[in-house]
């Protein structure tokens, strides 16, 4: 499993310099600094949860700089590839072969080490953020649930809530446990079922108080809910449109050739004579029609979306392919082949190591940071910026009329962007008065001046 992980690590980190710095991938690890400052985090977006933050507490902790956040956090994105590959081991059923169960296991975790859809998710920074790791903690408890484990259905609900509130479509892989509750309730009994239920429910409740806060909008919860899922989206697309283009991009942009093998998989051991290989693939399959029900109903559902199901789907695979074992492995190779040189490139290579340069190279004192973006794509965010300082250990960062000001100019020059500095806030009004333009945004600096100083008012970033 180390020797699965290491190699996934190491072929997303073929990308980390396509990462996206932007308030989207950046906004969990804002949220996680307020925590290490002492003040109360939020949810960085109105449809996360707090184990968003929560959980980049501790990449936030050890990182002294952009760079080694962002190659921390794509090396804890390869853990799907031991996960996938422990599941699909105790998925298997125990009178089967020990051939059987490496080969499912193995083709399983090859296929999420070599998954182009879930490079994309850390690409990005924001798709489903770390949602597929933990329904892969979910598949993984799930399995050992219906081994006997006492504490796996303690850790199949939690790791649930917890991926809900990295993403709530992942909520959707419940309806893959529904059909597994007898057999679990058979396997562990009935008190260690409750106690999961009981601790779920437990940790899902600052999550359900804010579902609840957003639901109770006076318009119904439904329409409620759907203006916040669709809150990026200009034109409405009828139902059958979102489930075509999702399920396209997924099966066919995602993994290209490489799904005929993913749903051969699938299909093989829904058609399996064992009962108990044919719950991983009712687990996956219901779980997806969960993810897709509920993002239907919102209005909103996207093929990154659908990754959030990569690990029961790769499990099934692996379990129908190894029903001969030795096919498991060449469908595994085959599938690498395909997917190996598929590499997502990110919308502005390079953007994690120039906030870096520019956040070091900032001159020392008090600074306000701030932005305009005349034009074309971003390519500097004064968040970015700021925590890349914070990363470094300054403290200096503030809002004053007096401090001096620090902007950043985005779409301007032969680079595309520059940095200005000005004795103090009215000297950069009047400079960007004098331009005569008008910019597509101005501002961004009231992100980070609420992380570390949580009372700060919108109007006091205004300039």
């Amino acid at each position: 499993m180390a020797a699965l992980w290491v190699v996934a690590a190491w072929h997303r980190l073929k990308v980390l310099d396509h990462a996206v710095v932007g308030s989207d991938s950046v906004g969990p690890y804002l949220q996680a600094q307020a925590a290490l400052f002492g003040n109360v985090p939020r949810p960085p977006n109105p449809e996360s949860g707090d184990a968003l933050w929560l959980m980049m507490v501790p990449i936030v902790a050890v990182a002294d700089s952009l760079h080694d956040l962002f190659f921390t956090r794509f090396v804890l994105g390869g853990v799907v590839a031991p996960l996938g590959f422990a599941a699909a081991y105790h998925w298997t059923s125990a009178t089967a072969s020990p051939m059987r169960r490496w080969a499912a296991a193995l083709a399983a975790g090859l296929f999420l080490a070599f998954d182009p859809g879930l490079l994309d998710t850390l690409v990005s920074g924001a798709r489903s953020y770390g949602a597929p790791e933990l329904v892969g903690i979910t598949t993984l408890c799930a399995a050992l649930s219906l081994r006997g484990d006492p504490w796996a259905p303690t850790a199949t609900v939690v790791s649930l809530v917890l991926a809900a509130g990295h993403h709530p479509l992942a909520l959707g892989m419940g309806l893959g446990l529904l059909p597994l509750i007898p057999a679990v309730r058979r396997a562990v009994g009935p008190r260690h079922l409750r106690t999961a239920f009981i601790l779920g429910g437990v940790v899902a409740l600052p999550r359900l108080f804010r579902i609840g806060s957003i639901a109770w909008c006076g318009e119904g919860p439904i329409t409620c809910l759907s203006a916040v899922a669709q809150s990026n989206v200009t034109d409405t697309d009828p139902w059958m449109n979102l489930l075509q283009v999702a399920l396209h991009d997924r099966w066919m942009v995602d993994l290209d050739a490489g799904s005929w093998i993913i749903m051969a998989g699938v299909l093989s051991i829904v058609l399996c004579t064992c009962r108990e290989h044919r719950k991983a693939a009712h687990f996956a399959l219901w779980g997806l029609i969960g993810v897709l029900l509920i993002g239907l109903l919102t209005g909103y559902v996207r093929s990154y979306h659908l990754r959030i199901t990569a690990v029961p789907m790769a499990v099934a695979a692996g379990l129908g392919m190894a029903r001969i074992w030795p096919l498991a492995p060449i469908a595994a190779c085959i599938f690498v082949g395909h997917t190996y040189a598929l590499l997502p490139v990110g919308p502005d290579q390079g953007a994690v190591a120039r906030h870096d340069r520019v956040a070091h190279e900032l001159p020392k004192g008090p600074l306000w940071v701030d932005r305009v973006w005349w034009e074309g794509l971003p390519v500097l965010d004064p968040s970015g910026v700021v925590l890349s300082g914070w990363l470094t250990g300054r403290r200096d960062f503030q809002l004053g009329p007096q401090t001096p000001f620090i902007l950043l100019e985005n779409g301007t020059g032969k680079s595309g962007w520059n940095v200005r500095s000005f004795d103090e806030v009215d000297s950069a009004q009047r400079w960007f008065d004098d331009q005569n333009r008008l910019p597509h945004q101005r501002g961004g600096a009231y992100d980070w001046a609420t992380i570390s100083a949580p009372h700060t008012r919108l109007e006091d970033a205004r300039w």
